[in-house]
C-alpha cells in the first residue's frame, strides 16, 4: 500500500495539466470563434478544480511530514500556499463561468479581465509546482 504523504506526488500533475488546458482552449475560443472549445474550457476548469482540492488535501497530509506550511504568508515562496491562492483564484473563475452560463466574457474590459487573471493563475499553478518540485527534492 502506498504510504499517504506519497500519494500527493501522484495526484498533482492532473490538475497541472487541466489548467493549462483552461487556458489553451480559452485563447483557442476566442480567435478561432468556435463554442466548442469553450464548452471544453468550461468542463476543463470545473475537472481541474475538482482535482485540485484532492491535490490540496493530500498536500495537507504531505506537509505533516515536510512542515513548509509553518509559514502559510509567505505566499511567493512557499509551495502550498501559491497552489492554494493560485486554485482560489481559478475557483472564482469557475464561478464567474458558471454565472455565465459557461461561456467566457465577450464585452471588451470584461474579457481582459478575465484573461489576465487566467495569465496569473496559471502562472502561480506553474510557479507553485516548481516550488514543489523544489520541496520534493525533484530539482
Amino acid at each position: 500500500m502506498i504510504p499517504l504523504d506519497e500519494i500527493h506526488p501522484l495526484l498533482i500533475h492532473f490538475p497541472i495539466a487541466l489548467f493549462g488546458l483552461v487556458f489553451l482552449f480559452d485563447v483557442l475560443s476566442l480567435f478561432m470563434k468556435d463554442e466548442r472549445f469553450e464548452f471544453a474550457s468550461f468542463w476543463t476548469l470545473v475537472f481541474a478544480v475538482a482535482s485540485t482540492l484532492v491535490a490540496i488535501v493530500t498536500g495537507f497530509i504531505a506537509d505533516q511530514l515536510e512542515g513548509h506550511m509553518d509559514e502559510p504568508w509567505r505566499i511567493l515562496e512557499t509551495h502550498g500556499s501559491m497552489q492554494i491562492v493560485s486554485s482560489l483564484l481559478f475557483v472564482g473563475l469557475m464561478v464567474w463561468r458558471i454565472r455565465q452560463k459557461g461561456t467566457i466574457p465577450k464585452e471588451s474590459p470584461l474579457n481582459f479581465i478575465y484573461f489576465g487573471l487566467c495569465i496569473i493563475a496559471v502562472l502561480g499553478i506553474y510557479y507553485g509546482s516548481h516550488l514543489g518540485a523544489m520541496l520534493g527534492g525533484r530539482i
